[in-house]
């Protein structure tokens, strides 16, 4: 019997931890620096980086959200340098262990997003070459992702998709295209097949959104748009049209390009490129939100990429690369900002700064997640 129990004990899946992840993205061979959290102080510390197999392109520039995703137990990351996206299960010490690479179904892979047992990847296709394309997997017995096939989406190239992501309850897929100015939504079954297509047209450079973690059929996109940059709520029920529920920014709303809401759904992040500013919103229970307060931090270098708030909505986590005004690039790096009680300075307080190795200052870190366990 003690024999029997230790082999099931040492056969048990890793159990995932506090981790913090963002992908590195060069010209080469791709990877996913790994830090662990401290779920008292939002503290990081270094892991290490790990290898996906695939390859990462720095010609996307940032110009994408949800580059990774995270469940409970694995990790999954796109490779938009070689058109697949891996694998990994997420240990208890913040480390990852590689399970392999899927083909994505199409050209550069930007964005994934998972919901129980189905997987979809946003390929941002290639302008002249190859069409862009949203693909379905599901997850098969081996842990790694199997293609669904039938339920692909294709679009243009020029509708330049750059994020997708599902609602809270899984029910809804939506996807950003920043070129035709449009969000599509999705009607999805638990097996992951696509039922119905909606459209909102009108939304100026949509470019990173996120879902309401409390309202099933609503979700937040950031509009970068040059004359009228903001956030705007949607609802997309299945029933009616999808429709705008509300659209707030502030003046220092400047190039408002990614989004994340803390678990109650009460306070609703914008991430502003050029600035490096974050925009907090006010969100009510219908969806509805309201422009509260910037932090502005004391340096506008480097420009503010993907955001992600920790399960508990006390820690919200930024990544930064890249020179806004186009000069040299300077070292990336993640910040930890305490999430207040405050509703002023953005309700946010910087903990922590973290720089990525020096070597990612040539390439073009994207996407951060916080997973827990």
């Amino acid at each position: 019997m003690l024999v029997l129990l230790c082999a099931f004990t040492f056969a048990l899946p890793a159990r995932a931890g506090n981790g913090v992840y963002v992908v590195t993205n060069p010209n080469g061979a791709n990877a996913v620096e790994a830090y662990r959290r401290n779920i008292k102080t939002g503290l990081l510390t270094y892991v290490g980086r790990f290898d996906t197999g695939g390859r990462g392109l720095a010609e996307i520039g940032g110009a994408q959200s949800h580059a990774l995703v995270a469940t409970r137990t694995h990790l999954f990351v796109v490779n938009p340098g070689s058109n697949d996206f891996s694998t990994f299960v997420l240990r208890n010490d913040g480390s990852l262990l590689f399970m392999g690479v899927t083909s994505s179904g199409g050209t550069r892979p930007v964005s994934i997003t998972v919901s129980r047992n189905v997987i979809y990847v946003l390929n941002q296709g290639q302008l002249g070459v190859a069409p862009a394309s949203c693909n379905g997997f599901t997850i098969g017995d081996a842990e790694l992702p199997v293609s669904i096939g039938t339920y692909d989406i294709t679009y243009e190239a020029e509708d330049i998709p750059t994020d997708v992501f599902f609602t809270a309850n899984g029910a809804r897929l939506v996807v950003l295209l920043n070129g035709s100015d449009a969000i599509d939504t999705f009607s999805v079954t638990p097996d992951g097949a696509l039922t119905l297509n909606r459209r909102l047209t009108g939304v100026s450079n949509p470019v990173g959104g996120a879902m309401s973690p409390v309202q099933p059929f609503v979700a937040f996109a950031a509009l970068d748009d040059d004359t009228s940059p903001r956030m705007i709520s949607i609802r997309a029920t299945g029933v009616a049209l999808p429709s705008i529920v509300s659209s707030a920014s502030l003046s220092s709303t400047i190039s408002p390009c990614w989004a994340a809401a803390n678990p109650n759904g009460k306070k609703v992040w914008s991430s502003n490129f050029a600035a490096g500013s974050l925009t907090l919103f006010a969100g009510k229970l219908n969806g509805r939100i309201s422009a509260v307060s910037t932090y502005l931090p004391a340096s506008s270098s480097p420009g503010s990429l993907d955001i992600a708030v920790d399960q508990r909505g006390k820690f919200l986590y930024r990544l930064r690369a890249f020179d806004p005004a186009g000069g040299a690039a300077p070292v990336p790096v993640i910040e930890t900002l305490q999430i207040t009680n405050s509703t002023a300075n953005g309700g946010l307080q910087l903990v922590q700064t973290v720089s990525l190795p020096t070597d990612l200052q040539s390439a073009s870190p994207t996407g951060i997640v916080v997973t827990a366990p």
